[in-house]
């Protein structure tokens, strides 16, 4: 009797930590999934550039952009920036190369919990989507008011978190020129927007389900 509560206890446990990675996963997938999209598109970034009036023209700030994502990339050092920028730069790669990985994982464990579930815990798994991507709408919600109401405060402290060398560059370097802080706005706009539309979508048809 106690062997087979033991087996039972230690089953519970399993199925606890099988639940736990697929909330967790399915919180990082919902996260991170546009972070190569904005990370690796300089199509993007000349969007913004030009809505922040950069004072250069359309061909070289696609020139720029194009070599910073191929930066990104592979690893391939860029001559035009200086030293100071070029160490911020290469802080930036390794956080994108990380979310990346994260977000690689993060969406294998999600298809492969979602197979499982799906067959074995149908309600759990509805639960789990409704209430984690709830929870990341309401996340991104709340981040998305903190940038309107100080962004540069908000902007301040996320490379104070994420960026432990330099980080801070004069108004006429060429980092800041390129990638002026109207663009960071509009980027994390981007980003923020697209996170809560993909999270409520997911809520929302997660809770259809459930009705059925």
């Amino acid at each position: 009797m106690t062997k087979k509560i033991t087996t039972f206890s230690k089953a519970m446990i399993v199925l606890l930590l099988l639940k736990g990675i697929f909330v967790t996963s399915l919180i990082l997938s919902l996260v991170l999934w546009n972070i190569p999209v904005l990370s690796f598109n300089s199509g993007i970034w000349l969007l913004f550039q030009e809505r922040s009036s950069v004072l250069l023209d359309s061909e070289n700030l696609k020139t720029y952009n194009e070599l910073i994502v191929e930066f990104f990339r592979t690893g391939l050092k860029v001559g035009f920036l200086n030293e100071r920028e070029l160490i911020h730069m290469e802080d930036v790669r390794n956080v994108i190369s990380i979310t990346n990985i994260l977000f690689a994982f993060s969406f294998v464990s999600l298809i492969s919990g979602f197979s499982y579930f799906s067959k074995h815990e149908k309600r759990f798994l509805l639960q789990a989507i409704r209430k984690s991507s709830l929870a990341v709408f309401v996340l991104a919600l709340i981040l998305s008011i903190v940038i309107l109401v100080d962004f540069n405060a908000a902007f301040f402290s996320f490379h104070e978190i994420f960026f432990v060398r330099n980080f801070i560059f004069p108004a006429d370097s060429l980092l800041k020129t390129l990638y002026s802080d109207e663009f960071f706005f509009g980027l994390s706009a981007l980003y923020l927007i697209s996170v809560l539309v993909v999270s409520l979508a997911v809520a929302v048809v997660s809770h259809r389900l459930k009705l059925k």
